[in-house]
């Protein structure tokens, strides 16, 4: 069975008020969209576009912000928590308390289907799941949750709590930090795309990399990303604590991805870049090699980015430039 709060109890955690319709002792059980209300769970609104979807609702549950206190006698069928701190954060303190177990994997030991080499030393409270494989030497952290038909090869560590979901590949070398998220079909460790094109001897040749991934704490990288292994010996392609790399993202040979940056989906991160700490790369970017990109700058959806951003920069377009004067650039193509 899934938790339950009172109206009453939800106001307290997030420090609301309640202007009620329905009895304070009623209770909740989950979250839901205001465009797809259901019965006994929460909702929230976070702008006035939102009061046409109220007029609709009856008896709903929802949590507004002080500046839309409006609501309340515009559209009184309904039970508001009216909150003086941002309501989208909120939403995701409530999100976390309905929902936020159900990403806990429970299982422990190993099963009969996985290979376990007999060097690798597995912590209290993991578990490897079905057809896994674990190579020499592996260092698995305590509480580590392997899933089904993953492969770790030799000389890897994982620290402890992280999750790694079926049909991961860990390359040899590579370390894991603890209490990180790996989604399916991620693929750390695999070799740079580094060749040579012989044309008078017709062949192509290819540098052999022996690097290693370094993937610091709490990082959760999405479904079927790729980070390939740095090309000498003594370096590393690094993943900083706190980063979010998401599907289907790309990241090169001894590329830095700095702290609490976020990698969107379809992004392309060449190889040697330098990306700085609280960095936001948007949907389908793609950044040339070699470049640096400062802290806290943010790359648009679709930029192109062949050149050096500044701290705390935008840039968008195609060679992506400060965003401000892309947007110029972009009238006067209009005629406005």
């Amino acid at each position: 069975m899934g938790k339950e709060i009172s109206i009453a109890e939800l106001a307290s955690m997030v420090d609301g008020r309640v202007i009620a319709t329905r009895k304070e002792t009623d209770r909740l059980t989950g979250t839901c969209p205001i465009d797809g209300y259901i019965n006994n769970k929460v909702s929230f609104v976070k702008n006035e576009k939102y009061g046409g979807m109220l007029s609709q609702l009856h008896d709903a549950v929802v949590i507004i912000p002080e500046g839309l206190s409006h609501f309340c006698s515009k559209y009184p069928q309904n039970t508001y928590i009216m909150v003086k701190k941002d309501v989208a954060a909120l939403m995701m303190d409530i999100q976390e308390f309905f929902y936020g177990d159900q990403a806990i994997i429970t299982e422990e030991g190993i099963s009969k289907t996985a290979k376990v080499d007999k060097s690798a030393a597995v912590g209290k409270g993991s578990y490897i799941g079905e057809n896994v494989f674990i190579g020499k030497n592996v260092v698995i952290g305590e509480n580590a949750k392997i899933l089904h038909n993953s492969c770790i090869l030799e000389n890897v560590g994982i620290g402890k709590g992280t999750n790694i979901y079926p049909g991961v590949c860990i390359y040899k070398n590579c370390q894991i930090g603890n209490d990180c998220l790996i989604h399916s079909g991620a693929r750390i460790g695999s070799d740079g795309f580094r060749f040579e094109q012989d044309i008078e001897n017709k062949r192509i040749r290819k540098m052999y990399h022996v690097g290693n991934v370094i993937v610091g704490d709490r990082v959760e990288i999405g479904s079927n990303a790729a980070i390939d292994r740095a090309t000498f010996e003594s370096e590393a392609t690094l993943i900083s604590n706190d980063a979010k790399i998401d599907n289907l993202v790309h990241i090169g040979h001894n590329a830095k991805i700095g702290a609490r940056t976020i990698v969107a989906a379809l992004s392309c991160i060449g190889g040697s870049d330098r990306i700085g700490e609280d960095v936001w790369i948007g949907i389908g970017a793609t950044i040339s090699n070699g470049v640096k990109v400062g802290d806290r700058a943010k790359i648009l959806l679709n930029a192109v980015v062949a050149y050096d951003v500044a701290e705390g920069e935008i840039v968008s377009g195609f060679y992506a430039m400060p965003h401000r004067q892309w947007k110029e650039v972009y009238r006067k193509l209009k005629g406005e």
